[in-house]
């Protein structure tokens, strides 16, 4: 139940964000990220491909196509409740519709192996302070995160998304760090 509560209002707020407080907080949050990429040397990153009022992406893509990382994005089996990687090198034009309303590679883009992940980049409804996140309640991330051990975790959020607590699950998977427009929230464990 708490879970729940804090989903709803969480997304509710994300949700009341003008159109373009959402998009000057995005660019915030892709300028601070892709900086941090850059430093710690990471090319080889999966990022989501965002929908709804999610922080967006589209610029982040771009960017870190155009700086030679290797880019995939998960497209979403629902038949086998699992992400499958594919790298996407030709921008835009590789990706169509999911029928949940998000964008992901398509059919030609190749599939990536997990093993050469090394920065999963992950969408969240809320997360908390020890990297816990709540999604949209279908286990799809956590599942993917708990296949890939070796590969560090991180999550995009406007500030307003960060919480005191998400009430965490034996399997959710936490995030090493949370970029939002305000500042990067490291995990200690």
């Amino acid at each position: 139940m708490e879970r729940e509560r804090v989903r709803a209002e969480v997304l509710r707020q994300r949700d009341e964000l003008a159109p373009e407080v959402r998009a000057a907080f995005s660019r915030q949050i892709v300028d601070s990220v892709m900086c941090w990429i850059q430093n710690e040397g990471f090319d080889a990153v999966m990022l989501y491909l965002n929908m709804r009022s999610e922080v967006e992406t589209d610029s982040l893509l771009e960017r870190l196509l155009h700086a030679g990382t290797q880019v995939c994005a998960p497209v979403v089996d629902t038949d086998e409740n699992r992400l499958i990687p594919r790298r996407i090198q030709a921008g835009k034009t590789a990706l169509v519709r999911h029928r949940y309303g998000m964008l992901e590679p398509n059919t030609a883009c190749p599939l990536v192996p997990i093993t050469e992940l090394q920065l999963i980049i992950v969408p969240g409804i809320a997360f908390d302070c020890k990297g816990y996140r709540l999604g949209y309640g279908k286990g799809f991330y956590d599942r993917f995160l708990a296949a890939c051990p070796h590969t560090l975790p991180i999550g995009l959020a406007y500030q307003i998304q960060v919480v005191e607590d998400t009430f965490p699950e034996v399997w959710d998977v936490p995030v090493k760090h949370i970029f939002t427009e305000a500042n990067r929230i490291d995990i200690h464990e």
